[in-house]
């Protein structure tokens, strides 16, 4: 099924209001389907699922928009890629929305078949099977143009962040001030009234929030600092019922749908 001709075109809609961040979203939609385009992919097989019988895999997410939300078309494009991908190998995808926090807690008690758009930690190799990276995640450090900053340090600064998401090592070592909440909306608000100094947040996540809830106001700057840059996956629970073979028949569905599929270009 192809995908929705406004959410693959719509750049404008998803688009920053400076034009070097614009610049920047083209070039992140640009890298997001070279990685797709990649050719040497080792969880590839040249087999192709069989049988006639639609299956069904069921992934559990959180909302993220731009990439994924039942309120966008097709859910956001991380949702219409693997939606498609799936479909060229017979699977029909369910997806259920949780907040992040819980969905770590509900795949570990194998009610989906795995978590659509989930980064890379080694510790979560114990109970997840990553396919192929399906997007790319640039997070960013924001602040409200209010708060007069000088980059030395963050210590005496109180940092928003969402519940259960990965962040980098170094970030967690730094043993910062920092308030988490359950989503990426609540922080977008907090910053705005200025009830926190920072947030950490992915970029077009943060500049589709304040087109969407604050469209007049422009109070919200990056730091200037790329804080993680992060591929994201479908993680299969290695807890259900045929993971690997969903998992292989997906990497499959994957490359025949960038093959085939014709991508914008930006």
């Amino acid at each position: 099924m192809p995908m929705n001709s406004e959410r693959m075109h719509g750049i404008e809609w998803l688009s920053p209001r400076r034009a070097s961040s614009y610049n920047h979203h083209q070039g992140c939609m640009t890298l997001l389907f070279t990685l797709l385009m990649a050719t040497s992919l080792p969880c590839w097989s040249d087999t192709t699922a069989t049988g006639s019988a639609l299956k069904t895999v069921s992934l559990v997410t959180s909302k993220f928009p731009p990439y994924k939300d039942p309120e966008l078309p097709d859910n956001g494009l991380l949702v219409a890629i693997t939606r498609a991908a799936l479909e060229k190998v017979g699977y029909e995808l369910t997806i259920t929305y949780r907040p992040w926090a819980r969905v770590l807690v509900e795949i570990e008690s194998g009610s989906y078949d795995g978590i659509l758009g989930v980064w890379y930690r080694e510790q979560r190799q114990a109970w997840l099977a990553y396919s192929q990276p399906i997007g790319v995640n640039r997070v960013m450090l924001f602040k409200h143009t209010g708060l007069a900053f000088k980059f030395n340090s963050l210590k005496p600064y109180t940092i928003g962040v969402v519940r259960g998401y990965a962040t980098t090592a170094e970030f967690i070592a730094a043993n910062l001030n920092v308030e988490d909440v359950t989503s990426d909306e609540q922080n977008v608000h907090k910053l705005v009234n200025r009830r926190i100094d920072f947030t950490l947040m992915d970029e077009l996540v943060m500049y589709n929030l304040l087109k969407k809830k604050y469209p007049d106001l422009d109070v919200i700057e990056e730091v200037g600092l790329v804080v993680e840059r992060e591929e994201t996956f479908v993680g299969f629970s290695k807890d259900a019922v045929g993971f690997a073979q969903k998992l292989i028949d997906f990497n499959i569905g994957l490359r025949e749908f960038v093959k085939t599929e014709r991508f914008p270009v930006l």
